[in-house]
């Protein structure tokens, strides 16, 4: 349809036109699901020309908000006016705005009636009947409703459809400043629906200011009026219960529990148990979980529900646990018994039903029953300390004071016999009285073995263990107290035995400690012989089961150990004397001197080498070791090591005897030739020195030569130079012991560079190809490459740090084929060839235009409509 165009005449012109445009308008977000609000009248206008206001105005007439925790808000019968406008002025009648929230349903709704509003002094809207109506139920479809009757823009009538394109029109107004200004209004009436809300506005108007300012057209935003909105969001589903922890408490209540869920609703939820409200229902921000406080309830389970506004959750179950608050205790018999326990007491009273069982000082009874009727408990005493213990009946959720049971301690009255050898063995018959449960007896702090309790509890047997000779308390160990009889029990010295000695063998010089375990022994009264030859610092411990003592000299060979007390002496110990080296003599040592990197023959002569196993330098064994039958000659190899003097000497099994030193002679470097090389190494060269046997390398300054050869006698060798950087370095033969190093001993001499791989060996015509050229002698900082005539300068060629690979970027060149080389000080490479070939660009489907935006199109209908405008007005 073809946009409609009318002129009126009046005190002022306007222009209506049905408009091209839909100005959209999306629902605005509310704070939660179940949310509801609506609006009478909102104007919020405001422009300024030139710096100057000329129209200020903001007002909401009607506003209502539904409760969070459900209802309804609502206001009625309000005056439209704007006080302190400048430029505005409105009137009629808000008759309602109201705003529900409930379990099933959120809905708003608003209506105007007999509105005016003018703008600098033009009818901008009136409206007779206007109303607004968002409905959200919690199950169906939502829906927005709007009713218009009797609406006019700029004094003229119009139809004003929902969701449809806006109508706008404009009226000629007098703005100081603002040259041929115009008032332009855009009506628009929106009813939309998703799937969880819904929103109705019946006139949303948007004002703007036009004219010329200064010569230059101008337009200026004033603001938007809103005529009835309804707003709604649809109310959340019941809120759902999960879980609940713990799900058991006292009967009497005042437990606090946390409830997980979903729908809860801060200040709007409560929660009972089996019927009765809990209390301090607090809920988090997320309506996710909330903590309660239970109330008294029966004992068993009970059901509770989570409600809301929104509905009732299903039960979640928890269970009443007995806490003793109904029990009444009135009676406890016997009031006493031993502290190994096993007394059986009965306690009488009312509400014993659901009690679990009975603590004495906090442990528990055993054999617990309680009769059907819930007025008698018996249970058997555990064992406890003596003296009176705290009498608890322990509920499943609470506990009840009973009276008092006084546990009596053991005693002993006799033990026979009461003497008995140091070495244990003596079966021994201890009686008195609370024994029943006694789980050992022991003698000062060891334990006897072989107990047997007599069902009375008034005696006992146990056989004593090992111990010092002497008088020893006697503990009778019995749950809950023990029996102790002070000095019970006397031991008296019996003949020792000895089981082992630990080690068995030591040097011959004696001074070894030793220990020897066995039984018997007596502190202070026990001596140790080695082949008859007494031992010092002996010493027994307080069991008399072991001893040390430190060995005297011996001959080389076994010896008889003998342990002996005042009982008598114990079956002998075998004991090996070894070798020390205390016998021998050192007399000479022959050569005196040798390389650092070993394999000198040294012969050493004395006496008593006899047992040697071996001969050490600096601590560092040698090699070929062999000693003569007389023992009188060893020789031996030296290990490497470092120049100077090392000390010698001669290992035995249980020590060493000193040799004269043996002085080590660094190796030297007289002669280094050829001392001069090219940067991409392969020169050979020959060193000549001293000591240079056994070599293991040759570095030249941090990198090894390769071929290395030494000569047998140790004066000189063969290296192959590696690749270095241009300059004097280090050479330093790698030896055992000790290495030696000529400052400065080879000169790299420049060479000209190598070339072996051009890689890519193709790019385009354009340049910018990444090259890496491989080969040798190559200079960080000062190599040049040279491609197609061009020469790329040193700072714009990478080097590796060895020489043998740099990259560039290829310049620009035209296709064919053309030879790069590599320039240092040294000279000028062989060259490679390199081609270039002509970049091909792609097709490409690029259409001509793009389709035009939908304001480009506008913009073009404007022209269009304008144009159309013009040529009409010219024809009339």
């Amino acid at each position: 349809m073809r946009p409609v165009l009318r002129r009126i005449t009046s005190a002022s012109t306007a222009l209506l036109v049905a408009g091209v445009a839909t100005l959209g308008l999306g629902t605005p977000a509310l704070a939660a699901p179940g949310d509801a609000s609506a609006r009478g009248v909102v104007v919020d206008l405001s422009a300024e020309v030139a710096g100057i206001a000329v129209i200020t105005a903001d007002a909401v007439i009607g506003t209502a908000t539904a409760p969070a925790a459900g209802g309804t808000d609502t206001e009625t019968l309000l005056a439209i006016s704007i006080p302190g406008a400048l430029g505005v002025t409105a009137s009629g009648t808000v008759e309602e705005v109201t705003a529900t929230r409930a379990a099933a349903s959120s809905s708003a709704s608003a209506s105007v009636n007999g509105l005016n509003l003018a703008v600098l002094g033009v009818d901008v809207l009136d409206a007779t009947e206007v109303s607004a109506t968002a409905t959200c139920p919690q199950v169906g479809p939502t829906s927005a409703d709007t009713t218009l009757v009797g609406l006019e823009l700029f004094g003229t009538a119009v139809t004003l459809t929902a969701n449809t394109p806006a109508v706008v029109g404009s009226a000629a107004v007098v703005v100081p400043g603002l040259v041929g200004a115009s008032l332009n209004a855009s009506l628009t009436r929106v009813e939309t629906t998703t799937a969880t809300g819904a929103t109705a506005i019946t006139v949303r108007a948007v004002l703007t200011l036009s004219g010329t300012l200064l010569g230059v057209p101008t337009t200026i935003p004033v603001g938007t009026v809103i005529v009835a909105e309804a707003i709604c969001e649809r109310p959340p589903a019941a809120p759902a219960a999960a879980t609940i922890t713990p799900d058991e408490g006292p009967q009497s209540g005042g437990q606090t529990v946390t409830i997980t869920g979903t729908g809860f609703i801060p200040g709007g939820t409560t929660v009972t148990f089996d019927g009765a409200p809990a209390t301090n229902v607090t809920v988090n921000p997320g309506g996710t979980s909330l903590t309660a406080v239970t109330p008294p309830g029966a004992v068993g389970p009970a059901s509770v529900l989570v409600s809301t506004v929104n509905g009732t959750s299903p039960p979640l179950a928890y269970t009443y646990l007995a806490d003793g608050s109904g029990a009444l205790v009135t009676g406890l018999a016997p009031t006493s018994g031993p502290t190994v326990g096993g007394t059986t007491v009965t306690i009488t009273g009312t509400g014993f039903t659901g009690v679990a069982g009975v603590d004495f000082n906090g442990l528990p009874g055993t054999g617990f029953t309680v009769n059907p009727a819930g007025t008698t408990i018996t249970v058997v005493t555990p064992p406890n300390p003596a003296g009176p213990a705290a009498v608890e009946l322990i509920f499943p959720a609470g506990e009840v004071t009973a009276p008092t049971f006084t546990y009596i301690a053991p005693t002993i009255t006799s033990i026979v016999p009461d003497t008995g050898p140091n070495t244990g063995g003596t079966t021994v018959t201890i009686t008195g009285t609370g024994f029943t449960g006694a789980t050992g007896v022991t003698f000062g702090d060891t334990p006897g073995t072989n107990l047997v309790v007599d069902p009375s509890g008034t005696s006992l047997t146990v056989v004593t263990p090992p111990g010092p000779v002497g008088p020893v308390d006697v503990t009778v160990l019995v749950p809950g107290a023990n029996a102790t009889a002070p000095n019970g029990f006397t031991y008296v010295a019996a003949p020792p035995s000895a089981a082992s000695i630990t080690p068995n063998a030591g040097p011959q010089s004696g001074g070894q400690t030793v220990t020897i375990t066995g039984a018997g022994f007596i502190p202070g009264d026990t001596t140790v012989t080695f082949d008859g030859v007494p031992a010092t610092n002996v010493t027994v411990n307080a069991g008399g089961t072991s001893l040390t003592a430190v060995t005297p000299p011996g001959a080389v060979g076994p010896a008889v150990v003998v342990v002996s007390t005042g009982g008598g002496t114990a079956a002998p110990l075998d004991y090996t004397y070894l070798a020390d080296g205390s016998a021998a003599t050192v007399t000479g040592l022959n050569p005196t001197t040798g390389p650092t990197s070993g394999g000198t023959t040294v012969t050493i002569t004395g006496t008593g080498f006899t047992g040697a196993t071996g001969v050490s330098f600096d601590g560092v064994p040698g090699t070929g070791f062999t000693v003569n039958p007389g023992g009188t000659t060893i020789t031996v190899v030296t290990p490497p090591n470092t120049a100077g003097p090392a000390d010698v000497r001669v290992v035995f099994p249980a020590g060493t005897a000193t040799a004269p030193p043996f002085t080590y002679v660094a190796p030297t470097i007289a002669s280094i030739v050829p001392n001069t090389g090219p940067t991409t190494g392969g020169t050979t060269v020959t060193i000549t020195g001293t000591g240079l046997t056994g070599a293991t390398g040759v570095n030249f300054g941090n990198t090894p030569g390769t071929n290395l050869v030494v000569s047998p006698d140790g004066t000189s060798l063969t290296v192959v130079t590696p690749p270095g950087l241009p300059g004097s370095v280090d050479v330093t033969v790698l030896l055992p012991g000790e290495d030696v190093t000529e400052p400065d001993g080879f000169t790299y001499e420049v060479a000209p560079p190598r070339i072996d791989t051009v890689t890519p060996g193709q790019g385009p015509t354009g340049g910018g190809t990444t090259v890496t050229v491989g080969g040798s002698g190559f200079v960080p900082g000062g190599t040049t490459v040279t491609i197609c005539g061009r020469t790329i300068p040193a700072s714009q060629v990478s080097v590796a740090a060895d020489g043998r690979s740099l990259t560039f970027r290829t310049p620009p060149c035209a296709a064919g084929t053309t030879t790069v080389t590599v320039s240092t000080d040294g000279g000028t490479s062989n060259g490679l060839t390199f081609r270039y070939f002509p970049r091909i660009l792609p097709v490409t489907g690029d259409s001509i235009a793009s389709p035009l935006t939908a304001g480009a199109m506008l913009a073009l209908l404007g022209v269009v409509l304008m144009l159309l405008t013009r040529r009409r007005q010219r024809a009339s």
